[in-house]
């Protein structure tokens, strides 16, 4: 199917005004579609009513308005807007600054913001941050997309999910570590592919990519074993202490510990050594 342009996006609105004008009698003499001065005066109303219905809901107007630009934007092909769910990387200063500190140049795009002067803020997430940086649109330009990679929960093309996934199956591989048992094989093969995934996409070390995600595993780790102790008692040999990321770090974790558990042997005993994606649609 073919992709709408902006002359079509431009009907939809334009019927969308349609039917809205036909709720009301008193506006049947306005004629949109060849007097600005009517159009301004129904596009406002209509407008209006859309500020209340959103209030209503319980939903920021605002923001709804800053995602619109983003797709409106986009849409018309400005080489500076990136829509919600887009890869991007920083570049000039920004950019520089981040590889200096040992932090990722790359993200994706989770929200932006419109300033009454114009000026763009795109919010993005990085590896390893669990909350979004506001970046100007001017430090930005579009990323290479993530590559596909095919995982047992399917293949990935999203690197936020890639990153989550990672955590989830380095947390269990840490818990089985932690509990003297056998590492399930498609965690150890899920960590080493979104880990390799993860480095060559976002152009960095091994090394500095999982202490990026140390203390989002901590908090999972931690999480596990707190829910397994409410569940039953931990063995005497066993602690249930809670692990901080400058302990799994002293550990090597989690690199060398996929690497040292062979399939058939038994580990070691100690460990001392506008968010959304944008919307489907034909036209989009």
């Amino acid at each position: 199917m073919t992709e709408a342009g902006t002359e079509e996006f431009a009907e939809f609105g334009a019927a969308a005004l349609d039917a809205f004008q036909a709720l009301f009698e008193q506006t049947e003499h306005l004629d949109h579609r060849t007097n600005d001065e009517d159009a301004r005066e129904l596009i406002s109303d209509l407008l209006v009513d859309l500020m209340h219905y959103a209030e209503h809901r319980g939903i920021e107007f605002n923001d709804l308005v800053a995602e619109a630009q983003a797709y409106y934007d986009t849409e018309r092909d400005n080489p500076n807007a990136f829509a919600i769910g887009s890869t991007i990387q920083l570049e000039g200063p920004a950019a520089h600054e981040a590889i200096l500190l040992g932090q990722p140049t790359r993200g994706s795009v989770t929200g932006v913001l419109v300033s009454h002067q114009g000026q763009t803020e795109y919010y993005v997430r990085f590896l390893g941050h669990n909350e979004n940086q506001a970046v100007l649109a001017a430090n930005l330009k579009p990323a290479p997309p993530f590559p596909a990679t095919p995982t047992t929960q399917g293949v990935v093309h999203d690197p936020l999910k890639a990153e989550q996934l990672l955590v989830d199956a380095a947390t269990r591989i840490a818990m089985a570590d932690i509990h003297s048992r056998q590492p399930s094989q498609d965690d150890l093969r899920d960590h080493r592919t979104l880990l390799a995934a993860l480095t060559t996409w976002n152009n960095m070390h091994e090394r500095n990519v999982t202490d990026l995600l140390l203390s989002r595993v901590t908090e999972h780790l931690n999480a596990a074993e707190l829910d397994d102790t409410t569940k039953q008692p931990a063995p005497a040999a066993e602690s249930t202490a809670r692990l901080t990321p400058a302990q799994l770090a002293a550990q090597a974790f989690p690199l060398p510990l996929a690497d040292s558990i062979a399939s058939d042997q038994k580990p070691a005993t100690t460990r001392a050594s506008r968010t959304r994606q944008p919307p489907p649609s034909p036209s989009r």
